[in-house]
Protein backbone atom coordinates (compact mmCIF):
# COMPACT_ATOMS: atom_id res chain seq x y z
CA UNK A 1 0.00 0.00 0.00
CA UNK A 2 1.20 4.14 -0.83
CA UNK A 3 2.40 5.26 2.34
CA UNK A 4 0.40 8.09 2.65
CA UNK A 5 -2.78 6.28 2.42
CA UNK A 6 -1.23 4.04 5.61
CA UNK A 7 -0.29 7.20 7.43
CA UNK A 8 -2.60 8.87 9.42
CA UNK A 9 -2.74 12.01 11.69
CA UNK A 10 -4.58 12.60 14.85
CA UNK A 11 -7.28 15.59 15.15
CA UNK A 12 -5.17 17.06 17.89
CA UNK A 13 -2.15 16.68 16.02
CA UNK A 14 0.22 20.09 16.70
CA UNK A 15 3.38 21.76 14.78
CA UNK A 16 6.12 22.13 17.37
CA UNK A 17 8.88 24.13 17.48
CA UNK A 18 10.88 26.05 20.44
CA UNK A 19 8.97 27.60 22.89
CA UNK A 20 5.86 27.29 20.42
CA UNK A 21 3.13 24.81 19.53
CA UNK A 22 0.86 25.59 15.72
CA UNK A 23 -2.51 23.58 15.72
CA UNK A 24 -3.49 22.12 12.52
CA UNK A 25 -6.64 22.80 10.13
CA UNK A 26 -8.78 19.65 8.50
CA UNK A 27 -7.09 17.28 6.81
CA UNK A 28 -7.73 14.61 4.33
CA UNK A 29 -5.00 12.42 6.32
CA UNK A 30 -7.20 13.03 9.25
CA UNK A 31 -9.94 11.24 8.51
CA UNK A 32 -10.23 7.31 9.49
CA UNK A 33 -10.30 4.32 7.39
CA UNK A 34 -13.61 3.05 8.08
CA UNK A 35 -16.90 4.37 6.23
CA UNK A 36 -18.73 4.01 9.22
CA UNK A 37 -15.61 6.37 11.12
CA UNK A 38 -15.90 8.79 8.43
CA UNK A 39 -18.84 9.26 9.19
CA UNK A 40 -18.41 10.05 12.61
CA UNK A 41 -15.61 11.95 12.31
CA UNK A 42 -16.90 14.74 10.42
CA UNK A 43 -15.58 18.07 10.78
CA UNK A 44 -17.05 19.46 14.31
CA UNK A 45 -19.81 22.47 14.70
CA UNK A 46 -18.59 25.72 16.25
CA UNK A 47 -20.75 27.48 18.13
CA UNK A 48 -20.31 31.19 17.73
CA UNK A 49 -22.49 33.94 19.91
CA UNK A 50 -21.96 37.65 19.20
CA UNK A 51 -23.20 40.70 20.84
CA UNK A 52 -24.63 43.52 19.75
CA UNK A 53 -25.07 46.37 22.84
CA UNK A 54 -27.98 49.03 22.78
CA UNK A 55 -30.18 47.23 20.89
CA UNK A 56 -31.79 47.39 17.13
CA UNK A 57 -34.90 48.49 16.36
CA UNK A 58 -36.58 45.68 14.65
CA UNK A 59 -37.75 47.11 11.56
CA UNK A 60 -34.28 47.64 10.82
CA UNK A 61 -34.26 44.02 11.23
CA UNK A 62 -37.25 42.24 9.97
CA UNK A 63 -36.71 40.90 6.43
CA UNK A 64 -38.98 40.65 3.64
CA UNK A 65 -40.39 37.30 3.31
CA UNK A 66 -42.79 34.77 0.68
CA UNK A 67 -43.78 31.82 3.15
CA UNK A 68 -40.89 32.32 5.13
CA UNK A 69 -38.67 32.13 2.60
CA UNK A 70 -36.16 35.68 2.72
CA UNK A 71 -36.57 37.49 -0.28
CA UNK A 72 -34.93 41.15 0.71
CA UNK A 73 -32.74 41.96 3.56
CA UNK A 74 -33.31 45.61 5.42
CA UNK A 75 -31.17 48.82 3.91
CA UNK A 76 -29.61 48.08 7.50
CA UNK A 77 -28.63 44.41 6.73
CA UNK A 78 -27.41 45.14 3.26
CA UNK A 79 -23.85 43.67 4.16
CA UNK A 80 -25.10 40.55 5.06
CA UNK A 81 -26.89 39.92 1.50
CA UNK A 82 -24.53 37.94 0.20
CA UNK A 83 -24.93 35.55 2.65
CA UNK A 84 -28.95 35.26 2.72
CA UNK A 85 -28.55 31.91 1.93
CA UNK A 86 -26.42 31.39 4.87
CA UNK A 87 -28.86 33.48 7.37
CA UNK A 88 -32.05 32.29 9.21
CA UNK A 89 -33.92 35.33 11.11
CA UNK A 90 -35.86 35.01 13.93
CA UNK A 91 -38.14 38.07 15.47
CA UNK A 92 -40.90 37.78 17.38
CA UNK A 93 -38.89 36.62 20.96
CA UNK A 94 -38.80 38.49 24.05
CA UNK A 95 -37.45 38.07 27.63
CA UNK A 96 -37.77 39.42 31.09
CA UNK A 97 -34.97 42.18 30.95
CA UNK A 98 -37.52 44.67 31.50
CA UNK A 99 -35.47 47.55 30.34
CA UNK A 100 -32.34 47.28 32.78
CA UNK A 101 -28.62 47.55 31.25
CA UNK A 102 -26.80 45.49 33.52
CA UNK A 103 -29.07 42.76 33.00
CA UNK A 104 -29.09 42.91 29.43
CA UNK A 105 -25.73 41.89 29.24
CA UNK A 106 -25.18 39.55 32.00
CA UNK A 107 -28.49 37.47 31.01
CA UNK A 108 -28.33 37.49 27.36
CA UNK A 109 -27.03 34.02 27.14
CA UNK A 110 -29.72 33.16 30.29
CA UNK A 111 -27.79 33.19 34.23
CA UNK A 112 -29.34 33.98 36.99
CA UNK A 113 -30.26 37.45 37.27
CA UNK A 114 -27.98 39.95 39.29
CA UNK A 115 -28.56 39.87 42.99
CA UNK A 116 -31.44 43.05 43.44
CA UNK A 117 -32.89 42.18 39.85
CA UNK A 118 -36.50 41.24 40.00
CA UNK A 119 -35.78 38.45 37.63
CA UNK A 120 -35.50 35.13 39.75
CA UNK A 121 -33.08 32.40 39.98
CA UNK A 122 -34.72 30.00 38.29
CA UNK A 123 -33.05 31.56 34.64
CA UNK A 124 -30.35 28.73 33.61
CA UNK A 125 -29.00 25.57 34.47
CA UNK A 126 -26.81 25.53 37.52
CA UNK A 127 -25.91 28.93 37.11
CA UNK A 128 -24.06 28.83 33.70
CA UNK A 129 -24.29 30.87 30.49
CA UNK A 130 -25.28 28.60 27.43
CA UNK A 131 -22.21 29.08 25.77
CA UNK A 132 -20.45 27.69 28.62
CA UNK A 133 -22.71 24.57 29.00
CA UNK A 134 -21.68 23.85 25.51
CA UNK A 135 -18.26 24.20 26.69
CA UNK A 136 -18.29 21.75 29.25
CA UNK A 137 -20.18 19.17 26.86
CA UNK A 138 -17.44 19.76 24.25
CA UNK A 139 -14.50 21.45 25.18
CA UNK A 140 -12.72 18.21 26.44
CA UNK A 141 -11.80 17.38 22.64
CA UNK A 142 -9.92 21.28 22.13
CA UNK A 143 -6.79 22.70 23.70
CA UNK A 144 -9.45 25.50 25.16
CA UNK A 145 -13.06 24.44 26.14
CA UNK A 146 -13.95 28.18 24.93
CA UNK A 147 -12.94 31.64 23.72
CA UNK A 148 -13.94 35.09 25.44
CA UNK A 149 -13.50 38.18 23.21
CA UNK A 150 -14.79 41.72 24.29
CA UNK A 151 -13.41 44.66 22.43
CA UNK A 152 -11.80 46.76 25.07
CA UNK A 153 -14.31 49.45 26.93
CA UNK A 154 -14.32 53.20 25.87
CA UNK A 155 -16.32 56.04 27.76
CA UNK A 156 -18.68 54.71 31.40
CA UNK A 157 -19.52 51.68 32.44
CA UNK A 158 -15.99 49.75 30.95
CA UNK A 159 -15.71 48.77 34.61
CA UNK A 160 -19.38 47.51 35.52
CA UNK A 161 -18.77 43.57 35.51
CA UNK A 162 -22.42 42.75 34.43
CA UNK A 163 -22.17 45.55 31.71
CA UNK A 164 -18.97 43.86 30.11
CA UNK A 165 -19.82 39.53 30.61
CA UNK A 166 -22.04 37.45 28.90
CA UNK A 167 -20.20 34.04 29.50
CA UNK A 168 -20.68 32.70 33.37
CA UNK A 169 -19.27 29.61 34.40
CA UNK A 170 -21.92 30.54 37.71
CA UNK A 171 -24.04 33.02 38.71
CA UNK A 172 -21.43 35.23 40.16
CA UNK A 173 -18.24 34.22 38.33
CA UNK A 174 -17.94 35.90 34.41
CA UNK A 175 -15.33 33.54 32.65
CA UNK A 176 -12.06 35.84 31.60
CA UNK A 177 -12.41 37.87 28.24
CA UNK A 178 -9.94 38.77 25.97
CA UNK A 179 -9.32 42.29 24.18
CA UNK A 180 -6.09 42.21 22.31
CA UNK A 181 -5.75 40.53 19.21
CA UNK A 182 -2.13 39.74 20.31
CA UNK A 183 -2.70 38.05 23.46
CA UNK A 184 -5.29 35.90 21.45
CA UNK A 185 -2.77 34.63 19.01
CA UNK A 186 0.11 33.82 21.23
CA UNK A 187 -2.84 31.92 23.68
CA UNK A 188 -3.63 29.76 20.42
CA UNK A 189 0.01 29.28 19.28
CA UNK A 190 1.37 29.20 23.03
CA UNK A 191 3.70 31.95 22.54
CA UNK A 192 3.06 33.44 26.18
CA UNK A 193 5.14 36.28 27.52
CA UNK A 194 9.08 34.95 27.51
CA UNK A 195 10.42 33.84 30.52
CA UNK A 196 12.79 36.73 32.14
CA UNK A 197 16.14 36.62 30.46
CA UNK A 198 15.34 34.74 27.45
CA UNK A 199 15.98 35.62 24.05
CA UNK A 200 13.62 34.68 21.87
CA UNK A 201 12.08 37.50 19.63
CA UNK A 202 8.55 37.62 19.24
CA UNK A 203 8.73 39.22 15.95
CA UNK A 204 9.74 36.07 14.76
CA UNK A 205 6.97 34.23 12.79
CA UNK A 206 5.16 31.21 14.69
CA UNK A 207 6.13 29.41 11.14
CA UNK A 208 9.38 30.00 11.34
CA UNK A 209 9.35 27.86 14.88
CA UNK A 210 7.76 25.29 13.43
CA UNK A 211 9.50 25.01 10.27
CA UNK A 212 10.57 21.73 10.74
CA UNK A 213 7.89 20.10 12.03
CA UNK A 214 5.70 21.52 9.05
CA UNK A 215 8.46 20.15 6.41
CA UNK A 216 7.97 16.87 7.65
CA UNK A 217 4.71 16.76 7.74
CA UNK A 218 4.42 18.27 4.09
CA UNK A 219 6.08 14.95 2.81
CA UNK A 220 3.80 12.31 3.95
CA UNK A 221 0.20 13.80 2.95
CA UNK A 222 -0.92 14.54 -0.30
CA UNK A 223 -0.99 17.25 -2.77
CA UNK A 224 -4.90 18.36 -1.83
CA UNK A 225 -3.03 18.48 1.91
CA UNK A 226 -0.37 20.39 0.96
CA UNK A 227 -2.48 22.72 -0.80
CA UNK A 228 -4.79 22.76 2.42
CA UNK A 229 -1.71 23.29 4.66
CA UNK A 230 -0.12 25.89 2.14
CA UNK A 231 -3.49 28.45 1.95
CA UNK A 232 -4.12 27.62 5.95
CA UNK A 233 0.40 29.12 6.47
CA UNK A 234 -0.72 31.38 4.51
CA UNK A 235 -2.99 33.29 6.37
CA UNK A 236 -1.46 32.69 9.57
CA UNK A 237 1.66 34.59 7.99
CA UNK A 238 -0.99 37.03 7.14
CA UNK A 239 -2.31 37.40 10.25
CA UNK A 240 1.06 37.95 11.79
CA UNK A 241 2.16 40.61 9.63
CA UNK A 242 -1.43 42.77 10.27
CA UNK A 243 -0.45 42.12 13.93
CA UNK A 244 3.41 43.29 13.88
CA UNK A 245 2.09 46.29 11.51
CA UNK A 246 -0.27 47.29 14.49
CA UNK A 247 2.07 46.54 16.84
CA UNK A 248 4.46 49.02 14.78
CA UNK A 249 1.63 51.78 14.64
CA UNK A 250 0.86 51.37 18.05
CA UNK A 251 4.72 52.24 19.00
CA UNK A 252 4.93 55.45 16.90
CA UNK A 253 1.84 56.66 18.40
CA UNK A 254 3.38 55.81 21.81
CA UNK A 255 6.34 57.65 20.79
CA UNK A 256 4.64 60.54 19.69
CA UNK A 257 2.43 60.78 22.98
CA UNK A 258 4.70 59.87 25.53
CA UNK A 259 6.01 63.69 25.24
CA UNK A 260 1.84 64.82 26.39
CA UNK A 261 2.03 61.88 28.64
CA UNK A 262 -0.75 59.90 27.39
CA UNK A 263 -0.43 56.64 26.21
CA UNK A 264 -2.34 54.42 23.89
CA UNK A 265 -4.12 51.14 25.18
CA UNK A 266 -0.97 48.93 24.15
CA UNK A 267 -1.65 46.02 21.38
CA UNK A 268 -5.47 47.60 20.22
CA UNK A 269 -5.12 49.27 16.42
CA UNK A 270 -6.49 52.72 16.79
CA UNK A 271 -8.68 52.08 13.63
CA UNK A 272 -11.95 50.36 15.16
CA UNK A 273 -12.44 48.39 12.44
CA UNK A 274 -9.01 47.01 11.76
CA UNK A 275 -9.36 46.15 15.60
CA UNK A 276 -12.92 44.39 14.94
CA UNK A 277 -11.29 42.22 12.03
CA UNK A 278 -8.52 41.11 13.96
CA UNK A 279 -10.41 40.17 16.88
CA UNK A 280 -13.12 38.17 14.07
CA UNK A 281 -9.61 36.69 12.44
CA UNK A 282 -8.57 35.03 15.93
CA UNK A 283 -12.29 33.49 16.01
CA UNK A 284 -11.58 32.02 12.42
CA UNK A 285 -8.09 30.79 13.51
CA UNK A 286 -9.42 29.10 16.90
CA UNK A 287 -11.86 27.74 14.91
CA UNK A 288 -10.49 27.07 11.83
CA UNK A 289 -7.64 25.07 14.16
CA UNK A 290 -9.89 23.29 16.30
CA UNK A 291 -8.48 24.79 19.16
CA UNK A 292 -11.95 26.02 20.57
CA UNK A 293 -15.41 25.35 19.28
CA UNK A 294 -17.03 27.59 21.84
CA UNK A 295 -16.45 31.35 21.14
CA UNK A 296 -17.84 34.43 22.17
CA UNK A 297 -17.27 38.21 20.86
CA UNK A 298 -18.82 41.21 23.10
CA UNK A 299 -18.69 43.58 19.93
CA UNK A 300 -18.66 46.47 22.54
CA UNK A 301 -20.04 46.26 26.02
CA UNK A 302 -23.59 47.01 27.44
CA UNK A 303 -24.67 50.40 27.36
CA UNK A 304 -21.42 51.67 25.62
CA UNK A 305 -20.40 55.44 25.14
CA UNK A 306 -17.93 54.97 22.40
CA UNK A 307 -18.07 57.19 19.76
CA UNK A 308 -18.77 56.80 16.58
CA UNK A 309 -17.77 60.15 14.39
CA UNK A 310 -15.54 58.37 12.07
CA UNK A 311 -18.54 57.25 10.32
CA UNK A 312 -19.64 59.94 8.01
CA UNK A 313 -22.46 61.82 9.22
CA UNK A 314 -22.54 60.43 12.53
CA UNK A 315 -21.99 62.41 15.97
CA UNK A 316 -21.75 61.65 19.21
CA UNK A 317 -21.61 58.45 21.48
CA UNK A 318 -23.34 54.96 20.84
CA UNK A 319 -25.73 54.64 23.74
CA UNK A 320 -26.65 58.33 23.71
CA UNK A 321 -27.60 57.68 20.06
CA UNK A 322 -29.48 54.72 21.08
CA UNK A 323 -31.74 57.30 22.79
CA UNK A 324 -32.46 58.66 19.74
CA UNK A 325 -36.03 60.68 20.98
CA UNK A 326 -33.67 63.00 23.21
CA UNK A 327 -32.16 65.42 20.61
CA UNK A 328 -31.04 68.43 23.40
CA UNK A 329 -27.69 66.89 24.31
CA UNK A 330 -28.64 67.73 28.06
CA UNK A 331 -29.96 64.09 29.18
CA UNK A 332 -27.54 62.26 31.29
CA UNK A 333 -27.36 59.84 28.61
CA UNK A 334 -25.28 62.78 26.74
CA UNK A 335 -22.04 63.88 26.83
CA UNK A 336 -22.94 67.59 27.28
CA UNK A 337 -21.51 69.33 24.12
CA UNK A 338 -22.98 66.83 21.33
CA UNK A 339 -26.84 68.11 19.96
CA UNK A 340 -28.72 67.01 16.91
CA UNK A 341 -31.91 69.20 14.81
CA UNK A 342 -34.01 66.47 14.73
CA UNK A 343 -35.16 62.90 16.16
CA UNK A 344 -35.17 61.70 12.33
CA UNK A 345 -31.26 62.65 12.03
CA UNK A 346 -30.42 61.29 15.50
CA UNK A 347 -32.47 57.81 14.41
CA UNK A 348 -30.35 57.44 11.01
CA UNK A 349 -27.70 57.70 13.00
CA UNK A 350 -28.34 55.14 15.69
CA UNK A 351 -29.11 52.82 12.38
CA UNK A 352 -25.66 53.57 10.87
CA UNK A 353 -23.98 52.48 13.97
CA UNK A 354 -25.71 49.55 13.76
CA UNK A 355 -25.07 48.94 10.14
CA UNK A 356 -21.43 49.38 10.62
CA UNK A 357 -21.20 46.55 12.81
CA UNK A 358 -23.71 44.52 10.44
CA UNK A 359 -20.67 45.45 7.90
CA UNK A 360 -17.89 44.04 10.19
CA UNK A 361 -20.24 40.31 10.87
CA UNK A 362 -20.18 40.09 7.78
CA UNK A 363 -16.32 40.66 7.19
CA UNK A 364 -16.36 37.64 9.96
CA UNK A 365 -19.25 35.20 7.90
CA UNK A 366 -17.18 35.84 4.41
CA UNK A 367 -13.37 34.67 6.26
CA UNK A 368 -15.71 31.27 6.85
CA UNK A 369 -17.40 30.82 3.65
CA UNK A 370 -13.54 31.38 2.14
CA UNK A 371 -12.32 28.31 3.95
CA UNK A 372 -12.90 25.15 2.61
CA UNK A 373 -12.94 22.31 4.86
CA UNK A 374 -14.14 19.05 4.48
CA UNK A 375 -17.00 18.82 2.29
CA UNK A 376 -17.71 22.11 2.63
CA UNK A 377 -16.94 25.47 3.99
CA UNK A 378 -15.63 25.77 7.62
CA UNK A 379 -19.02 28.35 7.59
CA UNK A 380 -20.96 25.31 6.68
CA UNK A 381 -19.86 23.63 9.74
CA UNK A 382 -20.53 26.87 12.03
CA UNK A 383 -23.67 28.03 14.32
CA UNK A 384 -23.34 31.43 14.73
CA UNK A 385 -26.18 33.19 16.90
CA UNK A 386 -25.73 37.12 16.60
CA UNK A 387 -28.49 39.32 18.31
CA UNK A 388 -28.93 42.31 21.13
CA UNK A 389 -30.77 42.13 24.28
CA UNK A 390 -33.27 44.82 23.31
CA UNK A 391 -34.83 46.12 20.29
CA UNK A 392 -35.33 49.63 19.84
CA UNK A 393 -32.79 51.27 22.07
CA UNK A 394 -34.58 54.23 23.22
CA UNK A 395 -37.25 52.18 24.91
CA UNK A 396 -35.03 49.09 25.99
CA UNK A 397 -38.13 46.99 24.87
CA UNK A 398 -37.33 43.26 25.55
CA UNK A 399 -39.93 42.46 22.79
CA UNK A 400 -39.23 41.73 19.28
CA UNK A 401 -35.83 41.19 19.95
CA UNK A 402 -33.66 40.96 17.26
CA UNK A 403 -31.51 37.43 16.81
CA UNK A 404 -29.90 35.62 13.62
CA UNK A 405 -28.72 32.79 13.03
CA UNK A 406 -25.78 31.94 10.64
CA UNK A 407 -23.96 28.66 9.68
CA UNK A 408 -25.67 25.31 8.52
CA UNK A 409 -24.21 23.47 11.62
CA UNK A 410 -23.36 20.67 9.43
CA UNK A 411 -27.09 20.37 7.60
CA UNK A 412 -28.89 20.59 10.72
CA UNK A 413 -29.84 24.59 10.39
CA UNK A 414 -32.61 25.89 7.94
CA UNK A 415 -31.16 28.75 5.93
CA UNK A 416 -32.60 31.24 3.64
CA UNK A 417 -35.40 31.72 5.79
CA UNK A 418 -36.84 34.11 8.61
CA UNK A 419 -38.94 32.61 11.51
CA UNK A 420 -41.54 34.44 13.55
CA UNK A 421 -42.03 32.82 17.06
CA UNK A 422 -44.26 36.08 18.62
CA UNK A 423 -43.99 36.64 22.30
CA UNK A 424 -41.94 33.03 22.91
CA UNK A 425 -39.15 33.03 25.17
CA UNK A 426 -35.47 33.63 23.75
CA UNK A 427 -34.55 30.61 26.16
CA UNK A 428 -36.45 28.41 23.04
CA UNK A 429 -34.02 29.12 20.96
CA UNK A 430 -31.34 28.63 22.56
CA UNK A 431 -32.02 24.64 23.87
CA UNK A 432 -32.05 24.19 20.06
CA UNK A 433 -28.99 25.34 19.73
CA UNK A 434 -27.98 23.20 22.53
CA UNK A 435 -29.65 20.34 20.86
CA UNK A 436 -28.19 20.73 17.68
CA UNK A 437 -24.73 20.84 19.85
CA UNK A 438 -25.39 17.50 20.72
CA UNK A 439 -26.38 18.65 24.17
CA UNK A 440 -29.66 17.85 25.58
CA UNK A 441 -30.97 20.32 27.96
CA UNK A 442 -34.71 19.70 29.42
CA UNK A 443 -35.47 22.84 30.55
CA UNK A 444 -33.24 26.35 30.48
CA UNK A 445 -34.42 29.88 31.83
CA UNK A 446 -37.65 28.52 32.92
CA UNK A 447 -38.73 27.43 29.72
CA UNK A 448 -39.15 23.35 28.64
CA UNK A 449 -40.39 24.49 25.12
CA UNK A 450 -37.73 24.33 22.14
CA UNK A 451 -38.71 26.73 19.56
CA UNK A 452 -38.06 25.29 15.82
CA UNK A 453 -34.69 26.35 13.83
Amino acid sequence: MHPIRQFRLSRRTLLRGAGAALALPWLEVMSPRSARATAKERPPVRLGCLYLPNGSPSEAWTPKSVDGKITALTNEMASLRPFMGDLQIITGLQSELRGSHPAAGATWLIRPAPEGDRISARRGVGGASMDQLVARALGGDTPFASLELITKPEGSFGRSILRNNISWSSPSTPVPRETEPLAIFNRLTGRGPAAPGARRDDRQSILDTVAADARSLRTRVSAADRDKLDEYFEAVRAVEKRLELSRQKAKAQLDQRLANAVAPPAGIPENHETYLRLMFDMMVLAYWTDSTRVATFMLDHEQSNRYFDFLPGVKGMWHALSHWRDISGRTEDDDGKTSWTSREVKRAQYLKVIAWHHLQVAYFLNRLKSIREGDGTLLDHSLILYGSPFADGHEHASKQLPLMLAGHANGQLQTGIHRSHHGKPLEGIYLSVMDRLGLRVEQFGGTDTALLI
